[in-house]
């Protein structure tokens, strides 16, 4: 018959081994992606009213036709919200404004949840994502902003539920 009183003090001494030899530390975040971010000071390099370019965007999903036309983009600051004031000379009645919003934390731009953060020579990408509807449609966007200081591009991809496959709704571009 076995004693477990007897193997007591073998199993404690085995536990202890165990954890001094590389029993992963549950509070430990090397080796673990960190959730990417960004700062309302990092996206300060946006402001100005000296952004011109074009807006690409489908028309007809079905068909696959993509329009492009000239803008003219300002961008002020306000704390942690950003205002931008789009501007088309071709078609004024178009013009209007949106506001782009960086969360306490960072990790998030609006109601979109950042994903991806890429250090570029001369600036940095961002790729966030958020649950949408396209013509009525439940659907996943994803948005990659490209931001420095000469050179700023919002692409919007979206997925319908689904559905294989992603394609571009709208592609702004624009240089100073």
């Amino acid at each position: 018959m076995m004693r477990f009183d007897r193997q007591i003090p073998g199993l404690v001494l085995a536990a202890v081994l165990v954890a001094a030899c590389g029993a992963p530390d549950p509070t430990a975040t090397e080796g673990r992606q960190v959730a990417p971010e960004v700062s309302a000071d990092e996206l300060a390099v946006l402001s100005g009213d000296d952004w011109e370019g074009e807006l690409t965007y489908l028309k007809d999903a079905d068909e696959g036709a993509e329009v492009t036309l000239p803008v003219e983009l300002a961008v002020a600051q306000n704390g942690q919200t950003f205002e931008l004031y789009f501007s088309y000379p071709e078609q004024p009645t178009a013009d209007g404004r949106a506001e782009v919003i960086v969360s306490d934390d960072g990790k998030m731009l609006n109601d979109e949840t950042i994903v991806s953060r890429e250090q570029k020579d001369d600036g940095f990408v961002l790729i966030t994502q958020q649950a949408c509807k396209d013509n009525d449609l439940e659907a996943q966007c994803e948005y990659t902003y490209w931001i420095s200081e000469h050179a700023f591009s919002i692409r919007k991809m979206v997925r319908i539920d689904g559905r294989e496959g992603a394609f571009q709704r709208t592609y702004y571009s624009f240089t100073r």
